[in-house]
C-alpha cells in the first residue's frame, strides 16, 4: 500500500511540521519538494495542492523567512487577542545557580542543588501556593541524570505506605517521563497525571508534584508548572521548556524558576555532546545581561504578589524568561544568536535523480537514497532500532522464539525505540554507561567503542523482520526472521524481542513497575496482553508454562501439563478445562488466579474464544495456548472490513471474522472507483478502475488457497468462496503443514 499513500500525500496534503525547530533538515526537505513540484521545474503542471507549514516559538535567525513569515503587520493582527496579549506580557523571573565541579566519588552536584531548591520552595513560609497545589518542574539534559534525581527525590518526599495520613504532610508525588517509555506506557502516564498539569482547568492535587524529565518535556505535553529548576541548555531549548511554566499567563510574577550549569561547562575548552558550544554561550549572554535579584516577594493586601525592592543576602543573577521580555533581551544583549542555538544539521541537497529512486518501490533500486539522512540531516543521523520484551522466551526454547512471537505478533505500542549504536553496546555490555540526552538523532563520535568494559557477552536476540522466512538474497545476508548474538546483525529500524529477564536497565525504565497494571516477567516488561485491547485488537491471554508468573499458580500447572500432554487436544475439550478453571474457587486468597487471567476469564465467553496454539517442542509437547476473546464485533458477513489494504503477505488474509470474497471484491472495487475519480484526471476511466479493483484478488479461488483459509478442511472449502479467515494459525510451523497438505506452493501468491 505504500504507493497509495505515498501519491496521496504527495499531491494532495496539507503537512504541519511542529516543533520545526527540532527538524530543520525535514523543512528543507519540504521545500525543496514544493519547489520540484512547481512551474520552474515540473515538465507538466501539476494541479493537485501540496503545502506545509512550519510551526516553531523558537525559530533561529536564519530559518528562512519564506518558512516563517516575517510580516510585522500580519504578526501585530495574529496577536492582538486579550488571551494571547496575556501569556505574551508575563514575566517568568529566573535564578542562574553556578554549580561546584562534580566529585570523583560519582555524587553529582548539580543534583544535590536541584534537591536543594526544591526542599527550600516545599517551605510553608517560602511557597507563595498552597504546598498542596505546588507543581514543579525538574528538567535535565540526560537520560541518566534524570533516573538518579527522580530516585533521590523519591527517597526523600515519596510516599511511604507505613506512615500514618498526619504525616503525609511532608510528602510529594515523584513522576519520571523521559523519551526511553514505551507509547502504551507514555500515554498512560499522560493519561494519569494530565488532569493535575493540563494548562487549563486542571485538578487540585492533593500533595505537590515533583516532575522530573528530560528534552522530551520541550514538544507535545500541554503541561504547565508553577515552578521549574532546569539544567542549562541551548536558549531555543530553554525558552521551550520555560514555555510549560505558566503558560496561560496567569497568577503573580515572582521567581518561577532556576538554571543549573556544572561550573566544569564553563571552561575554556568545554563543549557539551548534545548541545556543544550553545550551552556555555547561552550561559554567557545569560549572566552578562542579567540582573541582580535583590527583592522578594511578599503578598499585598488584595492577596495579589509583587516585587518590592529589599536587600537580601544573596544575590544571584536573574533572568525574565517571559515571551515578550525574552525577545527584547535577544534584541538587545545578544549580538550573535545563531551560537546560542542547539546545533541543526542540514539535509543533504534534494536531487531530481533522488526522486526518480524513492519513487520506485519495486523492484527497490540500488543504490537507495538514504531516507533519514533528508529526515534529521547529514552529520547528527543516528539511526534508530525498537526493541520489545517478552516473558515467554527463555534459553530453553530458543529454537521457538521465532513461533512463539509469530503466534503473539508484536505492537507497535509495546515496542521502546532506541538508538542504534546504544541498542547494539546494551545487548553486549548490559552495564555500559548511558550519558546521552533525548534529541532525536544524536550519535556520540566513536559510537561503538564508547562504553566498553570487560564484561562484555553476546546475549541472543530475535531479529523479527516478520513471520514469513525468507530465502537469502546475497550471500552471507540473511534479510529474514533469525535468532542472533551479534548485536552488528542488527541493521537501522530492525525489531528486536529478547527474554523478559534481560531487564531494562541502562536501556530505558518502566512506569508500569510501579502501579498495579498489567504484565508480566521481569519487572513486568511483558505487556503484550495489556496493549493488545489499546491497540484495537482481541483481548488475548497467553498461558504457557514459560511465564513463570503464570506457571507458579498450580490450577493453571494443572492445566498446561494436560494441555502439554497431547497435541491431540480439541478446542471443545480445552474450553471445558477453561470453565473448571475459571469457577475454581480457592481456599486461601494468596491462591488466587492471577489478576490479569482472572479478568480476562471473567470478561470474555469462553464458548466464543479463538484458541490458539503455541509451537511443539523437541518432545512432541504443546507448550501452552494463546486465548483470544471476543472484540464484541458484529460478524455480518456484510461488515465493512477494517483494512481493505491488507496486502504485505497471504497472512494477511487472517481476520477476526470470515470475510466472503464478493464482498471484499466490491467492497475494493467500490474504492478504487472512488480513488480514480478523485484523484486521476478525466482521461482515465474510473469504470477501468473498478474493474481492477473486481478482479484483483481471483487468484483466491484457487482450491488448494481456500482449503489454507479454511485451515485444512476440504469439505468446508468448497462452499463460499473467502477473501479472508477467522481460522488461520498464527503459527509458521501449522500454516507450512496446512499448505504442504493442501499442495499450496511454498512461496504461492494470492494475486
Amino acid at each position: 500500500a505504500a504507493p497509495i499513500f505515498a501519491g496521496l500525500a504527495a499531491n494532495d496534503s496539507l503537512l504541519f511540521l511542529d516543533e520545526a525547530h527540532c527538524s530543520k533538515p525535514f523543512a528543507q526537505t519540504l521545500k525543496a519538494i514544493q519547489k520540484f513540484r512547481g512551474e520552474k521545474w515540473a515538465e507538466e503542471p501539476i494541479l493537485n495542492p501540496f503545502a506545509f507549514v512550519a510551526m516553531s516559538a523558537t525559530p533561529g535567525n536564519d530559518d528562512e523567512k519564506d518558512i516563517f513569515p516575517q510580516n510585522e503587520d500580519d504578526k501585530k493582527e495574529a496577536l492582538d487577542h486579550d488571551l494571547l496579549r496575556k501569556r505574551i506580557k508575563v514575566s517568568k523571573w529566573v535564578e542562574l545557580y553556578k554549580v561546584k565541579k562534580s566529585k570523583p566519588n560519582g555524587e553529582d552536584p548539580l543534583i544535590k542543588e536541584a534537591i536543594a531548591l526544591v526542599k527550600k520552595k516545599l517551605k510553608p513560609e517560602e511557597s507563595e501556593l498552597p504546598l498542596k497545589k505546588l507543581k514543579i518542574a525538574l528538567i535535565v539534559n540526560r537520560v541518566a541524570t534524570a533516573e538518579r534525581l527522580a530516585k533521590e527525590l523519591k527517597n526523600k518526599w515519596g510516599k511511604n505506605e507505613t506512615e500514618s495520613e498526619e504525616k503525609m504532610e511532608s510528602h510529594a508525588d515523584v513522576v519520571l517521563l523521559t523519551g526511553r517509555f514505551r507509547p502504551y506506557e507514555r500515554d498512560v502516564l499522560v493519561k494519569e497525571w494530565k488532569p493535575y498539569l493540563k494548562a487549563s482547568g486542571a485538578k487540585n492535587l492533593k500533595k505537590p508534584i515533583l516532575f522530573v524529565s528530560t528534552q522530551c518535556i520541550e514538544v507535545g505535553a500541554d503541561f504547565s508548572f508553577d515552578l521549574m529548576i532546569t539544567e542549562c541548555a541551548s536558549l531555543d531549548a530553554l525558552r521551550q521548556r520555560f514555555g510549560r511554566v505558566n503558560r496561560l499567563g496567569e497568577g503573580n510574577e515572582s521567581l518561577v524558576g532556576a538554571v543549573l550549569i556544572h561550573a566544569e561547562d564553563l571552561g575554556s575548552k568545554a563543549s557539551d555532546p548534545i548541545y556543544e558550544e550553545a550551552k556555555k554561550k547561552t550561559w554567557e549572554y545569560l549572566e552578562k545581561g542579567s540582573e541582580k535579584d535583590e527583592s522578594e516577594n511578599v503578598a499585598t493586601e488584595d492577596g495579589k504578589a509583587k516585587k518590592v525592592k529589599q536587600k537580601v543576602k544573596q544575590k544571584l543573577p536573574i533572568v525574565d524568561f517571559g515571551i515578550r521580555a525574552m525577545d527584547k533581551f535577544i534584541e538587545e544583549k545578544i549580538d550573535d544568536l545563531e551560537s546560542c542555538l542547539a546545533p541543526a544539521s542540514d539535509a543533504p541537497i534534494l536531487l531530481p535523480a533522488h526522486l526518480d529512486m524513492l519513487c520506485q518501490t519495486h523492484p527497490v533500486p540500488h543504490p537507495r537514497p538514504d531516507v533519514d539522512l533528508f529526515l534529521h540531516g547529514k552529520d547528527r543521523g543516528a539511526p534508530e532500532a525498537r526493541i520489545i520484551w517478552r516473558a515467554d522466551l527463555n534459553d530453553k526454547n530458543r529454537d521457538d522464539w521465532q513461533e512463539i512471537i509469530a503466534a503473539c505478533p508484536p505492537t507497535s505500542l509495546e515496542t521502546l525505540s532506541v538508538p542504534l549504536f546504544r541498542l547494539r553496546q546494551w545487548l553486549k555490555t548490559p552495564n555500559a554507561k548511558d550519558d546521552f540526552g533525548d534529541v532525536e538523532g544524536l550519535a556520540p563520535k566513536n559510537d561503538e567503542e564508547k562504553g566498553k568494559t570487560e564484561e562484555e557477552q553476546n546475549r541472543h536476540f530475535l531479529r523479527w523482520r516478520g513471520r514469513r522466512k525468507e530465502k537469502k538474497r546475497e550471500k552471507g545476508e540473511n534479510p529474514s526472521t533469525a535468532v542472533l548474538e551479534d548485536p552488528k546483525e542488527i541493521a537501522p529500524g530492525d525489531l528486536v524481542v529478547v527474554p523478559a529477564d534481560y531487564g531494562i536497565d541502562g536501556l530505558g525504565h518502566t512506569f508500569l513497575e510501579e502501579s498495579e497494571r498489567e504484565g508480566v516477567g521481569n519487572e513486568r516488561l511483558d505487556i503484550w496482553e495489556s496493549v493488545q485491547k489499546a491497540a484495537g485488537k482481541a483481548p488475548a491471554l497467553r498461558l504457557t508454562l514459560a511465564i513463570e508468573q503464570v506457571a507458579a499458580h498450580p490450577q493453571i500447572r494443572e492445566f498446561l501439563e494436560w494441555i502439554e500432554e497431547s497435541e491431540e487436544r480439541s478446542d471443545k475439550e480445552i474450553q471445558e478445562r477453561i470453565e473448571k478453571l475459571k469457577d475454581w474457587q480457592p481456599a486461601e486468597e494468596e491462591d488466587n488466579l492471577p489478576k490479569h487471567v482472572e479478568c480476562f476469564l471473567e470478561k470474555n465467553e469462553i464458548q466464543k474464544m479463538k484458541i490458539g496454539k503455541y509451537p511443539v517442542d523437541e518432545k512432541g509437547r504443546v507448550c501452552g495456548i494463546i486465548l483470544f476473546g471476543n472484540q464484541g464485533r458484529p460478524t455480518k458477513p456484510d461488515k465493512k472490513e477494517d483494512d481493505l489494504f491488507a496486502d504485505e503477505d497471504d497472512l494477511t488474509s487472517a481476520s477476526q471474522r470470515p470475510v466472503p470474497l464478493k464482498n471484499h471484491l466490491e467492497q475494493v472495487a467500490c474504492l478504487a472507483e472512488k480513488l480514480a475519480k478523485h484523484c486521476l484526471p478525466k482521461e482515465f476511466s474510473p469504470a477501468l478502475f473498478q474493474k481492477a479493483g473486481r478482479w484483483h484478488d481471483v487468484g483466491k479461488l484457487d482450491e488448494r488457497f481456500q482449503i489454507w483459509l479454511h485451515n485444512g478442511d476440504e469439505v468446508a472449502a468448497f462452499g463460499e468462496a473467502l477473501a479472508k479467515s477467522d481460522k488461520i494459525p498464527s503459527s509458521p510451523q501449522r500454516r507450512r503443514v496446512i499448505g504442504e497438505s493442501a499442495g499450496l506452493p511454498e512461496h504461492f501468491r494470492h494475486e
